[in-house]
């Protein structure tokens, strides 16, 4: 290996090919295998007899194609994990953890599943000090953000049938106040379309907001009456109100609130739960 003619060190440039090799098949958790791997065919190729009489500097060359090359046949051969291994091992997660940048991670995790996710992000909360210390605090929030919304992702493919649309209510209510300010503005709709009065009408938005999910087929449907009790929970806690009550002091959090607001104005039971609470705080 000391013959490689070059100023990076041997170990380093067939690290440099299996890292290559796991981040192109998509093989993190089989880091160390093909590092392995990559010195075992370092140690048995040979320079083809095409490559004789080359200049040495290009008989490397090839010898390292060669290399690249074993190394991939050896990765398209291997499975995510081992046969014996349900999820990635803490080991091979620190190895995968040292090899790939962020950016790379943002890659790879498109792939990953749910149990995969899951044994990443489970590492790196038990162990974050050390491996801020080690990658870099900026590096390993990065890669935890990516992993956190590949998690929100798979979550939300897996409860999809059960999913419900937050923006109704927030439409319903928008519409209605649309209606007033341009009824106190006096602003009128040409003669050929339909009034705000009509299109705010609950009727006519429930209409409007009920839809169909484009990927599993699902009905989603919006009543009338639906729509009456959203607007009428706004209006008795107005969404200042909630930001306030609940501290949201600053724009992440306000973000944050104007999420959980709607998703309790929709939800029965969230909404009475909330005005009980505010009642108990108020004795």
């Amino acid at each position: 290996m000391d013959s490689l003619p070059t100023t990076q060190r041997p170990d380093q440039i067939l690290a440099g090919i299996a890292d290559k090799v796991a981040f192109e098949l998509r093989r993190p958790w089989r880091v160390e295998e093909l590092h392995a791997k990559a010195l075992e065919a370092y140690r048995t190729v040979e320079p083809s007899s095409a490559a004789l009489g080359l200049p040495r500097a290009q008989v490397y060359k090839r010898m390292l194609q060669r290399i690249y090359e074993d190394v991939t046949r050896a990765g398209q051969e291997m499975e995510t994990l081992p046969p014996d291994e349900e999820k990635p091992a803490p080991e091979r997660i620190e190895a995968a953890l040292g090899t790939f940048t962020s950016e790379q991670w943002e890659s790879l995790l498109k792939g990953f599943g749910q149990v995969e996710v899951e044994a990443l992000l489970s590492f790196i909360h038990q162990d974050a000090d050390r491996l801020k210390k080690k990658l870099g605090t900026r590096e390993v929030g990065r890669i935890e953000e990516s992993a956190s919304l590949r998690e929100n992702v798979l979550w939300v493919e897996n409860n999809r049938s059960t999913l419900v649309a937050i923006t109704d209510p927030y439409w319903a209510v928008s519409w209605e106040e649309d209606y007033r300010l341009a009824n106190t503005a006096d602003d009128v709709r040409p003669a050929k379309g339909r009034s705000l009065d009509e299109e705010s009408r609950p009727p006519d938005t429930a209409r409007r907001l009920s839809k169909v999910d484009e990927q599993t087929g699902r009905e989603m449907k919006v009543t009338p009456y639906a729509v009456v009790q959203w607007r009428e929970r706004a209006k008795e806690v107005p969404f200042e109100q909630y930001v306030a009550e609940v501290g949201a002091d600053d724009e992440v959090k306000r973000g944050v609130a104007f999420i959980d607001y709607w998703a309790m104005i929709r939800n029965t039971t969230a909404y009475k739960k909330y005005l009980d609470a505010r009642k108990h705080r108020e004795k």
